[in-house]
């Protein structure tokens, strides 16, 4: 029920209207009175109505005093002007003032409800126009998260000029005005299923109170990274952008670190930096601690100094006193598996790093080359790769037995490289599957309402995110966009084709609402479904 608030200095005048007007009858609550528009004003801010009713004339604040200040304050609430003079100019203002009707007196009871019917119905217009908007809103939030992710990779891997870095962001309505920069890596993966598949509660859980907490602050702006990596941009004043990054860090090790036994983590943070710009030199950082998550089990926040005292003590020069966890296989195949071809670089240096002057042994350095082809090979077969494309691929590096030390970086790179290679080539093959799955299945539910993306991934038995990724990267384009853009294709067959009345056609191609279905139509092809079919019909 919508409120209703009456400004009249005539005592009689406002007993009678408060009294008389049937206001819950006409769907409206009686919240307060006032003489004028000085004590009226506290009033109305207290219990802010959706419409005011008050007099033109009045002393110590009129009605146009009045409703010039709650117009500013209160944009969306509707303003009603009694006046018991008929006065040209004293309409004119009102309408300047943003009045919504203009009501002679003596005020009659159905004179006042076929104002409130008037004004009732243009709020309810206005709110279903707003709550459409929100829903559509909602319904390409994922678009512009994609958006936003390619945005972000180029920013910070040095790929977007400067110039266009702010002209990009406004497109993207991203706010990065501020004094300081800084970035947080936090990778989140789930121990007992792959990442295809529905998590675990508890992985489930923590990713959401992740979600939700740097959600919640203007100090954060949030992108997926890769599968199972996230970014967080931190921005702020100077003196607090330290702060905002210290407590995201803590806010992570509190989520996750009382689930280690089922959720594996990690977290990175830089420090801050003058300009938006220079957030590449941060991410480098950022990304060269983050890169010793393949290599360490116990140690969750990642910083220069875990850097340092991991690879310092490795650094003694002699077979014996190696790590033999450094060449555990099990850390290549950690790499292979999340890893992207731009970390590369950064694993294969922290690799070879904590490894020290061991490989200038020859039998340590064919004991390294020979397990790393395995790991890799070993790898591949688990995911799918067919071996002769491993043989083909891996085991033709011609270096072989008689690689020299200063050449084991570039074998390490051309051996990743190309084992990521078939590692993604296989993952497409198996994305090209599920997204000619989920193609199908929109094709033959597109006209039920409850075909959403979590419908979808679960009639094909994998994560509703996992889908909403590998969806976005083969198509270019979001899941919910690519339904929405299947309906209306279909809705605008069946208007061209059929006399079908706009009701008909929406619940045909999957919306319950019609009026959604008209709001969804004229966004996407700037008219209405009838307006359409006149067109084309």
């Amino acid at each position: 029920m919508l409120k209703v608030f009456l400004v009249e200095d005539e005592s009689v005048v406002r007993e009678s209207l408060r009294n008389n007007i049937p206001w819950k009858e006409y769907g409206f609550n009686f919240v307060g009175e006032a003489s004028d528009g000085e004590m009226a004003l506290p009033l109305i801010r207290k219990t802010a109505p959706d419409v005011l009713i008050t007099d033109i004339k009045m002393p110590f604040m009129d009605g146009l005093s009045l409703s010039h200040i709650v117009k500013k304050e209160f944009p969306s609430m509707r303003i009603v002007i009694m006046s018991g003079y008929d006065d040209f100019e004293y309409a004119k203002r009102a309408i300047k003032e943003g009045v919504d009707q203009y009501i002679s007196k003596p005020i009659t009871k159905s004179g006042m409800k076929e104002v409130l019917d008037s004004v009732k119905e243009k709020i309810e217009k206005e709110r279903t126009q707003q709550g459409y908007l929100m829903q559509y809103q909602m319904e390409t939030q994922e678009y512009e998260q994609l958006q936003r992710r390619e945005f972000f990779e180029k920013v910070l891997t040095g790929t977007m000029p400067v110039k266009d870095i702010y002209v990009e962001a406004g497109k993207l309505s991203l706010d990065i005005t501020a004094s300081a920069f800084s970035l947080i890596l936090f990778s989140i993966k789930d121990k007992e299923k792959p990442f295809e598949e529905i998590g675990s509660v508890q992985y489930c859980r923590a990713l959401e109170e992740l979600m939700s907490y740097f959600l919640r602050f203007p100090a954060y702006i949030l992108s997926r990274w890769s599968l199972n990596t996230y970014i967080v941009i931190v921005k702020g004043e100077k003196d607090i952008v330290a702060d905002y990054v210290e407590k995201g860090v803590s806010k992570i090790t509190e989520i996750c670190e009382d689930k280690d036994d089922k959720i594996e983590w990690y977290v990175s943070a830089g420090k801050p930096v003058e300009r938006f710009s220079a957030l590449v030199k941060c991410f480098n950082l950022v990304n060269h601690a983050f890169a010793c998550r393949y290599f360490v089990q116990d140690t969750h926040v990642l910083t220069e100094d875990t850097t340092a005292k991991y690879t310092s003590a490795q650094n003694d020069g002699s077979i014996e006193n190696i790590d033999s966890s450094k060449v555990d296989s099990a850390v290549l195949k950690g790499f292979l598996s999340t890893g992207t071809e731009s970390e590369i670089g950064e694993f294969v240096s922290e690799y070879l790093t904590s490894l020290g002057d061991a490989l200038k042994s020859h039998v340590f350095r064919n004991f390294f080359v020979l397990n790393s082809l395995f790991a890799a090979s070993s790898f591949l077969e688990s995911s799918g790769v067919s071996k002769k494309d491993i043989d083909e691929n891996l085991f033709s590096l011609k270096e072989g037995y008689e690689i020299k030390s200063k050449q084991v970086e570039e074998f390490m790179v051309s051996l990743l490289k190309s084992a990521l290679e078939l590692r993604d080539s296989a993952s497409n093959k198996r994305g090209n599957k599920l997204i000619s799955d989920a193609i199908e299945y929109i094709d033959e539910n597109y006209m039920n309402e409850s075909c959403t993306l979590v419908d979808v991934a679960e009639a094909l038995s994998v994560n509703s995110s996992y889908l909403s990724t590998v969806f976005s990267k083969e198509m270019d384009t979001t899941f919910v966009k690519f339904l929405t853009a299947k309906r209306l294709e279909k809705a605008r067959e069946l208007l061209a084709k059929e006399r079908m009345h706009t009701a008909d056609v929406a619940a045909a191609v999957g919306y319950k609402d019609s009026h959604y279905f008209s709001f969804v139509f004229r966004k996407m092809y700037g008219m209405s479904p009838r307006e359409y079919r006149n067109q084309n019909s």
